[in-house]
């Protein structure tokens, strides 16, 4: 038995090793090596499956991650990063129901209830499912908790502008710069949330000139009323110029050309 707890020590050292130096693919061949042998210690078999889901969700393979989580906490049904993990691996998958991300975000800041990046992950997904009012109380709990973050700032403008809240997000943006006036992050940020709000306004602009052809409906305009004792220029009339008349040109110079005599009848 000696023999093989030096083995998968090695083995996991090779694995930590290989996915710390970007080997991904090469550490997860290893990880289930790793979790095929019988009769292991529980550490070794958790510490497997919880980095053979990192790098699952790494590419995208979120089913197969979940799996990997599934059997991390079975484990330790109370680690607060697994949940995180597994309400992750649930989040990004587009085929499944959120209701499922929602529950084990919760379950993970039931055991840590301060951090940041779950709380605002939550709070989206709150968001998401008509928890309007929980989802930005935790996105607004995360920026107190880490206010120099672009990433967690950035939910919470995304939270705000869903919630139909540009203002705000406007306002949390501006004393994020004011903290951070030099980080690119939120420079993009801000730049990004400009740009965001001239799109919306262009396409609210279109869609009010699309329904203004398609009822026919008259468009007041509104004009200015003309102060009194002025009377306004009629109507089609041109402009007279107040500023002096340019001198006309000179005259052309007479052209020296041969004409013939004229031969009379």
């Amino acid at each position: 038995m000696s023999k093989t707890l030096n083995l998968v020590e090695g083995l996991l050292e090779k694995g930590r090793h290989l996915q710390a130096i970007g080997r991904s693919r090469d550490a997860l061949n290893i990880f289930g090596r790793i979790r095929g042998f019988k009769r292991l210690p529980s550490a070794a078999v958790e510490e497997a499956a919880a980095r053979s889901a990192e790098i699952q969700l790494s590419h995208k393979e979120y089913a197969k991650a979940r799996r990997s989580l599934a059997a991390a906490l079975a484990h330790q049904p109370q680690n607060a990063r697994y949940h995180f993990l597994m309400a992750t691996a649930f989040d990004l998958d587009e085929d499944v129901d959120l209701v499922n991300a929602y529950d084990h975000y919760q379950k993970s800041l039931d055991v840590e209830p301060n951090e940041p990046d779950c709380l605002s992950d939550f709070g989206l997904v709150a968001m998401c499912l008509g928890e309007v009012d929980q989802g930005l109380e935790a996105l607004r709990r995360a920026v107190e908790l880490a206010p120099d973050d672009p990433q967690i700032v950035g939910k919470l403008v995304e939270g705000l502008c869903e919630a139909g809240r540009p203002d705000e997000a406007r306002t949390a943006l501006r004393a994020a710069r004011f903290r951070n006036p030099r980080d690119p992050g939120f420079v993009k940020l801000w730049n990004d949330f400009q740009f965001q709000q001239l799109r919306e306004a262009q396409a609210a602009e279109r869609r009010t000139e699309v329904e203004f052809e398609a009822t026919g409906a008259r468009m007041i305009l509104p004009f200015v009323r003309p102060a009194p004792g002025t009377t306004p220029a009629a109507p089609g009339r041109k402009k007279l110029r107040r500023d002096k008349a340019s001198p006309p040109n000179p005259p052309h110079a007479p052209r020296s050309a041969d004409v013939p005599d004229r031969k009379h009848a």
